[in-house]
């Protein structure tokens, strides 16, 4: 045979193992041809790899530590590298290789490149693995069962609960790891070759009886926690009992593992625990509420005393939030808690239920002022100012009141809607105070929630337009409309904002209803001929929504209403409110080109820091005051505080509520720049509005 006919029949013989990877790499590592076990085991074609470094076939890890290239250094210098690891396939999976590199080398010991073989060894590998594993385990059971000693010493060894060894027939003590020494026989006295009523307390004696006596034909039994006074103090003890028979024919033994669960039922009551109190305050949470409301309804059940439930909540406690942060709030509520646990019966169960929200379960209350008197000596036990980190501030505590008694069932579910109608109560009267709740005000709470359901059917169809009311200045001129939103209920008729404005703020809907009021004052001032400003009020609320300066600025652009002629009025609940963060909308709202008014300044927590804080366009005089000026020392001073203030920050005044000829002629002597009310017109819609700026009213 020729010498190239065998060299061709080497090259296919190579060329046609499928078993082993062949293939010749050059003196720097790259694929010069590709065999088709190669292709098998790493699922490359050869127009694929051919002229790549082998390097691909290593993980990422292998080559950053230099594998590949330490592999060919060894072949280079000992003329073969011979190693097992784990190589890469094309689609990313790894499998173990057996891995042979030889140098070939031509007569004068030039290195001509190497030839690598390689064989997926994977599953001769798992057969190892399984193998070593298996001898392990024969080993460690070999171990195990070499003798009883030797497997008592391993129990001793790795079991951290006491382990006794009774031998059945005579109870004599056959094994005693140390924690049973420790546990049962403290001073230690040697226990095994005895009976526990020779060795130990007649206690713990009594106690290892009870685990091995009756029915042990079982598997396993396990005892329940029980107490018992150990040698180290009174202990919470649970054990499991099993029957084994001894390896020497010796007859059976019973095997007692005793574990001290003290700290396990301590930290399960402590889980518990928390899981029925507020990590804050540590009083009961809602859960535990409701369960010790349901209980003491069923308490009270065929008795002549009932259960009177608390609804608490604390007033004005977010401005005290917002203002110094929420761990001074949470300072305070926690002395909040202790107060109020003090002003209440031990039977009666105080929780919070989330925020400022507390609630009281009383208990066998045979009359509704036992009720009316706790919810006092709480409003009285929260009104003494808290001194906390050097600061002193006090809050009210609104309080809603709701009884079952056996002529007047309810549910706990029940009971705690009617506390929260009544809770509802004594805020909307004013506050610091409760309210006993009565029949009527779930209809109340029943009509609040149709006006909602309708307020948001409103929103669609179309019902809620603008009427404007004229503001002139003091020759009697309009200067601009305040745009005031009504309700045209299609069975009610004109429904005036005080109705659905305070519930259209509680439900979230006054974000729905701002922007319809925004796009409809603009679209509509587009069109006055008088070039009259338009005033539009801003829900404190509002100011909540981190896009209310897009809305105001989307309006703007649709209408095309030149920004100078829109003026936002806002109140001073608005600054109380995250000041900081209103400021800013503030700011940014003037930057758009628009006024911004303060309304109703006076009536509410008026601080001159207000007009120090932003720089307003206009403060309006509340009508309480333009009311009260002509009987009232204190309202007609305002009223020249207000004017001459605002005549040294050069900002504009207007007059609310102005209803006399003498009202407009001594608020005009007091310095008032503009003026509103019955007087000079009433609300009208866009059609029926005054707009003949050009000629002064005459009075």
């Amino acid at each position: 045979m020729t010498a190239v006919n065998s060299d061709l029949m080497y090259r296919l013989l190579v060329q046609g193992v499928s078993d082993y990877a062949i293939y010749m790499l050059d003196p720097d590592g790259h694929v010069i041809n590709w065999n088709a076990g190669a292709e098998r085991a790493k699922g490359y074609q050869a127009d694929e790899i051919i002229g790549k470094n082998f390097a691909l076939f290593y993980s990422d890890e292998d080559r950053a530590v230099g594998l590949p290239q330490r592999a060919l250094s060894i072949a280079r210098q000992d003329s073969r590298f011979e190693a097992e690891g784990w190589r890469l396939r094309k689609n990313g999976s790894r499998f173990w290789t057996s891995v042979v590199i030889e140098a070939i080398r031509d007569q004068r010991g030039v290195l001509l490149g190497f030839a690598k073989i390689t064989r997926d060894v994977t599953e001769r590998r798992q057969q190892q693995l399984s193998l070593i594993e298996a001898k392990e385990m024969a080993e460690q059971y070999s171990v195990q069962m070499a003798g009883m000693s030797r497997f008592l010493d391993s129990v001793i060894a790795n079991i951290p609960a006491s382990v006794l060894v009774l031998d059945r027939a005579t109870g004599e003590i056959l094994l005693a790891n140390q924690q049973a020494q420790l546990l049962f026989a403290q001073p230690r006295h040697d226990m095994v070759g005895r009976t526990p009523g020779q060795c130990l307390t007649s206690e713990i004696a009594a106690y290892i009886a009870r685990q091995t006596s009756g029915d042990l034909s079982e598997a396993e039994r396990v005892d329940s926690e029980s107490l018992v006074q150990t040698s180290i103090g009174p202990r919470h003890l649970r054990s499991r009992v099993a029957i084994g028979s001894r390896p020497d024919e010796g007859g059976d033994y019973v095997l007692v593992i005793t574990e001290d669960v003290t700290e396990e039922l301590a930290a399960y009551a402590q889980i518990h625990h928390m899981a029925q109190h507020d990590g804050l305050t540590d009083l009961p949470n809602r859960a535990f509420f409701n369960a010790r409301l349901e209980q003491a309804i069923l308490d009270g059940e065929g008795s002549e005393t009932g259960t009177a439930i608390l609804c608490l909540d604390l007033d004005n406690f977010k401005n005290i939030n917002d203002a110094l942060g929420h761990a001074f709030g949470d300072k305070i509520l926690l002395a909040l808690g202790k107060r109020l646990k003090k002003s209440l019966r031990e039977q009666d169960t105080l929780a919070r239920l989330g925020g400022d929200e507390f609630a009281v379960v009383l208990p066998r209350v045979k009359r509704l002022d036992e009720a009316r008197l706790a919810a006092q000596r709480l409003i009285d036990a929260v009104a003494p100012a808290f001194l906390i980190d050097g600061h002193s501030f006090s809050v009210g505590l609104s309080v809603g009141i709701a009884q079952a008694t056996a002529t007047e069932p309810a549910s706990g579910e029940e009971l705690m809607r009617y506390g929260d109608m009544a809770l509802y109560e004594a805020k909307r009267n004013g506050r610091n105070r409760f309210e006993v709740f009565r029949p009527e005000l779930e209809e109340a709470s029943r009509h609040r929630r149709q006006m909602e359901t309708e307020l948001r059917r409103a929103l669609h169809q179309g019902q809620l337009e603008m009427h404007y009311q004229p503001v002139i200045e003091t020759d009697g001129r309009i200067s601009g409309y305040e745009a005031l939103m009504r309700w045209q209920h299609p069975v009610r008729g004109l429904v005036p904002p005080m109705e659905f404005i305070p519930i259209a703020e509680e439900t979230g809907l006054i974000h729905e209803i701002g922007v319809r009021a925004l796009n409809l004052a603009c679209q509509e001032a587009v069109g006055w001929e008088n070039n009259a400003v338009v005033a539009v009020n801003l829900s404190p609320v509002q100011f909540k929504c981190t896009d209310l300066v897009k809305v105001v600025a989307l309006a703007l652009a649709d209408s095309g209403l030149d920004p100078a002629r829109l003026e936002l009025e806002i109140t001073e609940s608005v600054l109380l409110d995250n000041s900081d963060g209103n400021i800013r909308t503030l700011r940014a709202l003037k930057h758009l080109g628009v006024a911004i008014s303060l309304d109703d300044f006076g009536t509410g927590y008026s601080s001159l820091s207000y007009l120090r804080s932003f720089p307003f366009d206009r403060i309006k005089i509340d009508k309480s005051f333009v009311r009260d000026m002509g009987t009232s020392k204190e309202a007609m001073a305002i009223i020249r505080a207000i004017t001459g203030l605002s005549s040294s920050l050069l900002i504009k005044t207007t007059a609310e509520g102005v209803e006399t000829e003498a009202q407009f002629l001594q608020l005009k002597n007091e310095g008032c720049s503009h003026f509103q009310g019955f007087l000079f017109g009433r609300p009208e819609a866009a059609e029926n509005m005054l707009q003949d700026a050009s000629a002064p009213m005459n009075f």
